[in-house]
């Protein structure tokens, strides 16, 4: 995985956190859980082939489930 795509993921997740007005009360918290959910995004799409699913409906509904998970 490219370190730019794993930044584009965090990225992505912290603007979609963001959007929903996520704060735990830690920002070291929730910043180290975001880096996490990251990490576990790439993984889990490591094979994923983008031209066929759509990158941005995927982090959405991943980010959003992790939020209700931890919000």
């Amino acid at each position: 995985m490219s370190d730019n795509k794993l930044l584009e993921t965090l990225a992505d997740i912290a603007y979609i956190a963001g959007y929903h007005q996520y704060y735990s009360g830690d920002s070291r918290m929730d910043i180290s859980e975001m880096i996490t959910w990251a990490k576990e995004f790439e993984a889990k799409h490591q094979d994923t082939d983008w031209d066929d699913e759509n990158y941005m409906l995927a982090v959405e509904a991943f980010a959003e489930e992790k939020l209700t998970i931890y919000h």
